[in-house]
């Protein structure tokens, strides 16, 4: 389950989708305090293998089943709707990272 590492609030299903899954950035508010979270390193790995096994299933996998136009592209948007609405909400685990910027002078 997706935790905020400040406040510890645990995001739920509804606010891992909307609130995460469906913006495309790399960082998110949490919803209890506000601050900025970013998704850790686990679940960017997660989430670029799952995109290589999409990528492999619509360009490889779909054309070698020889299927009409139609159900090929069901299937597609299928794949992509399982992606968004299963994959990265109960995949994502949130940390808090320190940049160590420095400012000048």
């Amino acid at each position: 389950m997706a935790k905020c590492p400040i406040c510890g609030h645990a995001w739920t299903y509804r606010q891992k989708v909307l609130g995460y899954a469906l913006k495309p950035r790399t960082r998110t508010k949490c919803p209890a305090c506000r601050a900025y979270i970013e998704p850790s390193t686990a679940s960017i790995i997660f989430d670029y293998m799952a995109i290589i096994a999409l990528a492999a299933l619509v360009f490889a996998g779909i054309p070698l089943m020889h299927l009409p136009v139609t159900t090929s592209v069901m299937l597609t948007g299928a794949l992509i709707l399982i992606y968004i609405l299963v994959i990265i909400p109960l995949t994502v685990r949130f940390k808090q990272y320190d940049y160590n910027i420095k400012t000048p002078g």
